[in-house]
């Protein structure tokens, strides 16, 4: 998610050259606005030019025209550049963010397909996912999350930094992962792989409890120890099927 999300927000940004006898703004406006409509993020989707002027007008004036030069937004640049959302502070993203939610009248579309390209892009070992559950996932989150708030999780994500999510935003993404997933069976499936008999296998299954899937679960989103949590949850478990 996040490599997509940081991409496809920055990818919206790409400078093209600018007329003469513009003002800073205006040339700003205008660059921003071509080059989203001609972004592949957006193929597809019919964006028109009124929307991108509408997104192009609220960035500059929520982001300000010393501000963009200052990330490397240079208006009467020959070349094509790319600005590196990993440079504005958060409130800038969600700046951005928001221009695309309130203008762009598909960005949901936009931004699931986006969310889910990236789950099938960079999967996790333990949890294999198939392309219609990461539809499943990526449209129960855009439901509930704010697209301004989901691209600023992408890019702190991209920065490296520590992404603290808020609890109703754990709850989303544990809810759609756990809807949209088995993700019982791909605990046991793990487990049976590590090479743990049939049996004892089975005696889990029976002796762990859905509440203690869902803790660990969103104990790893909360960002906690994912395997003290399962070890201390799990051990009555263990002892009762070993």
């Amino acid at each position: 998610m996040r490599r997509a999300l940081a991409v496809g927000a920055a990818s919206a940004l790409l400078l093209a050259a600018c007329g003469e006898g513009q003002s800073d703004e205006e040339a700003m406006v205008e660059s921003i606005a071509a080059s989203i409509v001609q972004d592949e993020t957006f193929a597809g989707y019919e964006i028109n030019r009124q929307q991108a002027n509408c997104v192009a007008e609220s960035t500059v004036d929520g982001i300000g025209v010393e501000r963009l030069g200052e990330i490397g937004f240079d208006a009467d640049a020959a070349t094509t550049e790319e600005i590196d959302l990993a440079r504005l502070s958060d409130d800038e993203v969600e700046v951005i963010g928001g221009a695309m939610e309130d203008c762009i009248d598909d960005i949901g579309s936009v931004l699931a397909d986006t969310v889910a390209a990236s789950i099938l892009e960079d999967p996790e070992p333990a949890f294999p996912i198939e392309p219609d559950e990461a539809d499943c996932i990526a449209k129960a989150v855009i439901d509930q999350i704010p697209v301004s708030r989901l691209i600023t999780i992408g890019v702190q994500t991209d920065r490296g930094d520590e992404v603290d999510l808020r609890p109703v935003e754990v709850d989303v993404f544990a809810e759609a992962y756990t809807d949209c997933l088995d993700v019982r069976a791909l605990l046991l499936e793990g487990i049976a792989s590590a090479g743990t008999a049939e049996s004892v296998v089975d005696c889990l299954d029976e002796n762990i409890s859905d509440d203690d899937i869902d803790t660990i679960f969103r104990a790893g989103l909360a960002g906690a120890d994912t395997s003290a949590t399962a070890a201390e949850l799990l051990q009555p478990a263990v002892e009762a099927c070993t």
